[in-house]
Parts: structure tokens; sequence; C-alpha cells
């Protein structure tokens, strides 16, 4: 999987470079952006359309990463306290098998030899 990753990336990467060279008029083309609330409006300049897809991508990233926010502090919290859990049964795990060799430590002790 670690070697798949680089190269399906760079498939990704030329596949978006191909896209946006044959496509450079599209988004090379100005365009404005216009909001009308009926008590206010407002009105952007010309601008390139490939900001507006940049400003969306980021703003799509952004949304998704507090969005997820919440789910990886609960999941980090969980992890924590199964860790603790395993530090707790690998010490009374410890503590059996220290008492499973001294107890037959002293069995070996009291039993004759032959």
């Amino acid at each position: 999987m670690k070697a798949l990753k680089p190269v399906l990336f760079s498939v990704v990467m030329v596949f978006l470079v191909v896209l946006v060279v044959q496509n450079l008029e599209v988004f090379l083309d100005k365009k404005t952006l216009e909001l009308n609330l009926m008590v206010w409006q407002y009105k952007t300049g010309h601008i390139p359309l490939a900001v507006y897809f940049l400003g969306f991508f980021l703003v799509g990233l952004l949304v998704s990463y507090f969005h997820s926010l919440g789910e990886r502090f609960r999941t980090k919290r969980t992890i924590e306290s199964h860790s603790e859990t395993v530090r707790k049964l690998q010490h009374e795990l410890n503590a059996y098998k220290s008492q499973s060799v001294a107890s037959q430590t002293h069995n070996s002790e009291d039993s004759p030899s032959a």
C-alpha cells in the first residue's frame, strides 16, 4: 500500500495538470460574484474562475476539517482509555505470572527429588 500511494497521487496530479492546461481559457475567464439580499447588495470585481475554484475548495477543506474535529477528540479519548486498560491488565498479568513462578518454586522445594 505504501508503494501504491505515491503512484496514485502522481496519477491524480498529472490528471489535474492536464485538465487545467486543456481548459486554461475557462480557468482564466474572469467573472463577478453577486450577492443580493434585498436590503444589501454586494458585487465583486472581475476575478478569474480559478480563484473561485481554489477558494471554494479551501472552504470545503475547512468545513470537513472542523466537522471531523469532534470525532477525532472522541477517538483520542477512547484510545487513551483503552491504553490505560491495557496497562492495568498487563500489570495484573505480570503479577499473576510472578505469583505463579513463586508458587512453582515453592512447590519444587517442598517435593523430594529422586
